[in-house]
């Protein structure tokens, strides 16, 4: 028997406005591949940990829609950067769109 492996991403809110000011940032965001939900988020701590931060400083993640674009991290490692200009929105709440009059840069592999 198979188990289906699934994508999970997750938005990690910075808790409160001391923490934020402390750690110089607002979100980080996770992804992985697992069987279940339950194990994508002990990843995620781990992976919190593996970068040097503390889940204590962080609200409960939400389960955002995994994002399509160019600049995704790598998949088992917890990003700050990519939230820089990203927030959880959309009619659902649910998927990450850009901030209002946020500007992002585009990896792009074509050369001119």
């Amino acid at each position: 028997m198979s188990i289906k492996q699934e994508e999970y991403s997750f938005y990690y809110k910075v808790k409160n406005e001391r923490a934020r000011k402390r750690l110089g940032f607002k979100a980080g965001f996770f992804w992985c591949t697992a069987k279940k939900q339950s194990l994508a988020l002990s990843r995620g701590e781990l992976a919190m940990d593996a970068a040097g931060f503390d889940e204590a400083d962080f609200a409960r993640p939400v389960r955002v829609h995994f994002p399509v674009e160019n600049d995704i991290p790598p998949e088992g490692v917890f990003d700050t950067k990519f939230c820089e200009n990203r927030e959880p929105g959309g009619e659902d709440g649910k998927t990450l769109t850009l901030i209002p009059g946020a500007s992002f840069a585009v990896k792009s592999d074509e050369t001119e």
